[in-house]
């Protein structure tokens, strides 16, 4: 995968680029990703989360989650193995992750804020395929994301 993320913006000035803030960091083993997004908004609970990455072929996409920052490791190395398993690009998640020494070593791009090892074991709502917005950036299933040691960069249209 040969691309940078700071070239991209830099190519396609012309067009609606938005990026995500430097708060988000790698936890995964990819360390660039690049696909169509499909977006998933959780409350605390993770189930929806994991059917989805066990049980759909991701085909090369990228998964945004909207956690609301709520102090819960929501991704660890049981849901990034079936994320690579299923071949997900990556997931950028707007919370926290646990299990970082593994995830670190999974073929797929974990975006997050940082790290909890507390999780949440109560079954609650999630909605799939609606806009999120968090961060100053909207997000909306079908847009484009590239991400990079540099950032997470969205358009609604493929750049590269």
């Amino acid at each position: 995968m040969k691309f940078e993320t700071a070239d991209i913006c830099d190519e396609n000035q012309d067009k609606k680029i938005q990026v995500l803030s430097s708060d988000y960091k790698n936890y995964g083993g990819r360390k660039k990703c690049q696909g169509k997004i499909i977006t998933i908004k959780l409350d605390k609970s993770n189930w929806r989360l994991l059917e989805l990455l066990r049980d759909e072929k991701g085909e090369g996409r990228v998964i945004v989650v909207d956690n609301s920052k709520a102090f819960y490791g929501v991704v660890g190395d049981k849901l990034m193995a079936f994320a690579k398993e299923n071949n997900w690009a990556g997931i950028i998640l707007n919370g926290f992750v646990r299990d970082i020494e593994y995830t670190k070593d999974i073929d797929v791009s974990l975006f997050a804020i940082g790290t909890c090892p507390l999780r949440n074991f109560e079954k609650t709502n999630s909605s799939r395929g609606i806009e999120l917005n968090f961060d100053g950036v909207t997000f909306n299933d079908g847009d484009y994301l590239y991400a990079d040691n540099d950032g997470v960069i969205i358009s609604n249209e493929k750049l590269i």
